[in-house]
């Protein structure tokens, strides 16, 4: 059974899954839209898909299995309630929002319908992410330590450095830190942040240089999570500290260090490619049990960096 897949967007990110999905026996591209005619229609003709300039239009249209968003986070919102209404499971790249009250929307259709969903959280589907998970499951975790160092994504020419069309650093981009400190640490129930400004002088910014908040986990943990965008290309990194064990996640390997041992570990797992693979093998038989992130979990990373938001625009501490 081939499982029909369309597409909302068909820039950016949306090149790497429509990459991968077609490596995928059971999946097949349908249909695409995108504002952008000429775009779509480039891209249609490569994966021999049908191309619309109006998500509804194609809805009508087509018979279509899943979805899959690939917008700008300031366009999220309106397109997954008309995909729940008409109970077609979706997989939406990450943050699922801008703003908690239209997520808190969506989650309750999703939920009503009991739509299959998956939010773009890639770095839960590492097999090292999944051994420091099993590692760490019988410890007390003391302190976690993120990291997100990087440039201004787009060198400033895009929506990424409009705080109102991103989120900025922390709702766009180290979300994904975010949601790994939530993966391996537990959910968070309060935070203070605050951030600075003053060093870029780009045209199209209104964004954070840099900012640190301060997390206290449920489990008593304590976390922190430093950004900027002051640097070039992308490290991301985890620190974890327990009883005489530290832990060091780079995405790339992940190290355990005891007193009298260390080890390490690199990816060795396609993730990329096994997060949509399972998506579209949970449509497929209507099971969602290996989904690592679905809409409600990915609300929960969204309400962690939009209160990191309030906080630095309050200076007060936020309760989640």
């Amino acid at each position: 059974m081939a499982i029909r897949i369309g597409f909302i967007g068909v820039g950016g990110i949306a090149g790497s899954h429509l990459s991968r999905l077609s490596q995928i026996k059971e999946a097949r591209i349908t249909a695409l839209t995108d504002v952008v005619k000429e775009k779509t229609a480039k891209v249609a003709k490569e994966y021999q898909a049908n191309a619309y300039t109006d998500y509804k239009e194609m809805l009508d249209q087509e018979k279509l299995d899943a979805v899959f968003i690939c917008l700008p986070p300031f366009a999220h919102g309106d397109i997954e309630i008309e995909l729940a209404q008409r109970e077609i499971p979706f997989f939406i790249e990450k943050p699922v929002n801008l703003y908690l009250e239209k997520a808190k929307e969506v989650e309750k259709i999703v939920k009503e319908k009991k739509l299959i969903t998956s939010v773009g959280y890639v770095l839960r589907y590492m097999d090292i992410v999944e051994k420091a998970r099993d590692f760490l499951k019988d410890k007390k975790i003391a302190l976690i330590l993120g990291r997100y160092f990087g440039e201004v994504p787009g060198a400033g020419k895009g929506w990424y450095s409009r705080k109102e069309k991103s989120g900025g650093q922390v709702v766009e981009q180290a979300t994904h830190i975010v949601d790994s400190m939530r993966y391996l640490a537990g959910d968070i129930d309060s935070l203070y942040a605050q951030g600075f400004k003053g060093i870029n002088k780009l045209e199209n910014y209104n964004v954070e240089d840099a900012s640190i908040v301060a997390m206290h986990f449920k489990n008593g943990a304590l976390g922190s999570l430093i950004s900027n965008w002051l640097l070039s290309g992308y490290q991301p990194m985890l620190e974890i500290i327990t009883q005489g064990i530290q832990i060091q996640y780079s995405v790339t390997s992940l190290k355990i260090i005891s007193k009298n041992k260390k080890e390490e570990f690199l990816v060795s797992n396609n993730y990329a490619a096994l997060e949509d693979e399972i998506f579209i093998e949970a449509v497929k038989n209507n099971d969602p049990s290996r989904i690592k992130s679905d809409y409600s979990d990915g609300l929960k990373t969204l309400e962690v960096t939009l209160a990191a938001n309030e906080s630095m625009e309050k200076k007060e501490i936020i309760s989640l």
